[in-house]
């Protein structure tokens, strides 16, 4: 593949977005010259953007908040993931100039939390939230097989349709009872209005592990509430670094070496 290959990033707001270091990084590494850009697109101008990148001979886009789930409706070809979940964060061409909708983001779960030593495998989970973040990693966990994988959300409607979507994976509402959780999963974005603070005291200990999908600042007050209970505690920078590179991976048919990335992000 020769030349420049235009890649980029949508979102709103997009400022934040590590992914064009992250990105572009990987594509040295392998010898490749990327142009990877992020865009600020709003709702109403996605469709739009979406077709004019590819028309104009875009090669790939990831997908942020707020279009996970809108940016599927302008695809021609979803993955399995994708149809089951619902959202997408990763968009390709193929040779017939379809648009494919895929996610990475369960798979860059699951492989941080190997690289972590954190244990999925017969434990009680629980997921913190009930909206795209959550849905986008259950199937994920669901396939490691834990003990038990619960979800736990502020409006109670919301925890009843997403275990109807995802009837088939076992998910259960939270129970408060006195059985200690193995790992709490962040999936919202109350830590982002100030204290974060969850009635789940009396079944956290010392052992329990505590992790964001968010990172750097988005994960602060979440962290100063865990670390009461645990020091056990990580943010989701390495779930964004290993979903980039799942992502990198369906552009490119190569996975990246992800040890070339993080002290460049840690430190940005």
């Amino acid at each position: 593949m020769g030349g420049q290959i235009k890649l980029g990033v949508i979102g709103d707001p997009i400022d934040h977005s590590l992914s064009p270091l992250i990105q572009s990084k990987f594509g040295e590494a392998l010898g490749l010259e990327v142009d990877y850009k992020a865009f600020h697109v709003i709702d109403r101008e996605l469709e739009k953007f979406i077709e004019s990148f590819f028309a104009d001979g875009g090669h790939g886009l990831n997908v942020t908040l707020p279009h996970k789930l809108n940016c599927v409706r302008f695809a021609d070809i979803l993955s399995n993931e994708v149809e089951l979940i619902g959202a997408a964060n990763t968009l390709s061409k193929n040779r017939n100039n379809q648009i494919i909708a895929s996610s990475t983001d369960g798979m860059g779960f699951i492989r941080d939390c190997s690289e972590k030593n954190i244990e999925l495998s017969d434990k009680r989970i629980l997921i913190l939230g009930a909206g795209g973040a959550s849905q986008s990693i259950i199937p994920s966990i669901a396939r490691m097989n834990p003990a038990k994988l619960m979800v736990d959300n502020r409006s109670p409607d919301k925890i009843e349709k997403l275990l109807e979507k995802f009837s088939s994976f076992r998910l259960r509402p939270f129970e408060r009872n006195h059985e200690p959780i193995d790992l709490v999963i962040n999936a919202t974005s109350a830590a982002l209005s100030g204290n974060f603070n969850w009635n789940i005291q009396s079944q956290l200990n010392e052992e329990t592990v505590f992790y964001d999908l968010s990172y750097g600042k988005a994960a602060i007050e979440y962290f100063s509430w865990a670390s009461k209970f645990s020091d056990n505690h990580f943010d989701g920078i390495g779930m964004l670094i290993a979903q980039a590179a799942y992502s990198f991976e369906l552009w490119f048919d190569k996975f990246p070496d992800l040890s070339k990335i993080n002290l460049d992000v840690l430190n940005k």
